[in-house]
């Protein structure tokens, strides 16, 4: 088995060498991993203690909404200071503040103000670490080397979704939320000790201009590039408009079609698996036309809102969701890929928080909006409409040019003249 493994990720090219022996890259995903395993049981810890100080499903919303918050806050000053600073320092930074968060749940009896507080201040911390996360795999990786190390990624973060939930909901309802956050101080701990050997190459910055500034100039990046600005829009649209109504309705077509919610959970575990076998898939897979890949990887997510509105039977429902959940890891690994081999590397973290922030924006819409819209037009209608927003937003974006390939060479040219 592990053969096998070690064939998956080791050839990438003459010039690329082996991953495997790529000790950079084996001490940043391992990291991210342990981050991934900490995100995971955070939020599923900070629930139960939600509930066990008397907080309501209300409570546990507004508590997570507080994430979001964060994250629309601190998106692009994460990415300007991931430009500005070596990506390893912000990453160990940003750990070492989310140990000392988890060290606060450790103190037990902790109320909901606070646990709003903690969600926020971790959101914050994400908002630091992911971009410059995203940089520093682009900069420790030979460009042969990066559709395998985005689709690790990928792997590490699906694991983390399928295994993280389950794993804290054991070691929380076994003991305490005081042991539960007690795993995400370990897990986060674990990630900062295996960045501080990382020796980061060094990225030759440009010269230093105000923050506005140079926030500016991480968006005209994407300005420039009709296919990053394209892609954005597509995924903010497809985010308020077809995952929000899809996570919120759910468990409801889930108790009230299926009996229970045991379609909810399996449904959920089974989008994670497909994005396992979409990220196993981009290790080896190198589409000619990687655009094209991506977006109808993106558009498979119409199937979800659809198999709500018409669930004939749970196989089909499942089957959906893990054809969602294939696609979704091809769109990632071929968005995240393209974007290193495109955006200049000092400024690679302030696209990457853009497209973060744009995301982070419609998504809380979405989900605040998906009630009063399903009182309003009807469930099934609104499913319907999240079903062709989301076939249709994404495909629309191979209009632009340079999209089914994600080349923006015609337009820098054009732009040259």
């Amino acid at each position: 088995m592990r053969s096998r493994l070690r064939k998956l990720i080791g050839p990438t090219g003459a010039a690329g060498g082996p991953l495997a022996r790529n000790r950079e890259f084996r001490l940043l995903w391992l990291s991210f991993t342990m981050s991934v395993a900490g995100d995971q049981i955070f939020p599923v810890t900070v629930t139960i203690a939600a509930l066990n100080a008397g907080g309501t499903a209300s409570t546990v919303g507004a508590i997570f909404t507080c994430r979001w918050i964060a994250l629309i806050v601190f998106a692009l000053l994460g990415g300007l200071w991931a430009d500005r600073l070596p990506r390893r320092t912000v990453m160990v930074a940003s750990l070492a503040f989310q140990c000392c968060v988890a060290a606060v749940g450790l103190s037990g009896g902790v109320s909901s103000w606070l646990l709003a507080l903690l969600v926020f201040l971790v959101g914050g911390a994400e908002a630091f670490h992911r971009p410059a996360y995203q940089a520093c795999l682009s900069s420790v990786l030979t460009p042969a080397q990066r559709p395998a190390g985005a689709a690790l990624t990928a792997v590490s973060w699906r694991l983390g979704a399928v295994i993280g939930p389950g794993l804290g909901a054991y070691v929380v309802t076994a003991w305490s939320p005081r042991i539960g956050f007690l795993a995400v101080l370990t897990a986060y701990l674990l990630g900062l000790v295996l960045l501080l050997p990382l020796r980061e190459p060094v990225v030759t910055a440009g010269r230093r201009a105000s923050a506005v500034r140079e926030i500016a100039d991480g968006l005209s990046e994407v300005v420039r590039r009709r296919w990053v600005l394209g892609i954005i829009v597509a995924v903010a649209l497809q985010q308020m408009f077809t995952i929000a109504p899809a996570q919120v309705l759910l468990p409801l077509v889930s108790r009230e079609t299926f009996g229970g919610d045991a379609a909810y959970g399996t449904a959920l575990a089974l989008l994670s698996v497909g994005g396992l076998a979409g990220g196993l898939v981009s290790m080896r897979w190198k589409p000619g036309r990687p655009g094209l890949a991506a977006v109808t990887g993106l558009a498979l997510y119409g199937l979800v809102p659809l198999a709500l509105a018409c669930p004939v039977s749970r196989e089909f429902v499942y089957a959906c969701y893990v054809a969602v959940g294939l696609g979704l890891e091809i769109f990632a690994v071929q968005w995240v890929v393209n974007l290193q081999r495109e955006i200049p590397p000092e400024r690679l973290a302030r696209v990457t928080s853009v497209d973060w922030l744009a995301a982070s924006v419609m998504t809380p819409l979405g989900l605040t909006l998906t009630g009063p819209a399903a009182a309003a037009i009807g469930r099934p209608a609104l499913l319907v409409i999240g079903a062709v927003a989301g076939f249709a937003v994404p495909m629309a974006t191979l209009l632009l040019r340079g999209m089914t390939r994600f080349d923006s060479a015609p337009e820098t040219a054009t732009s040259l003249n």
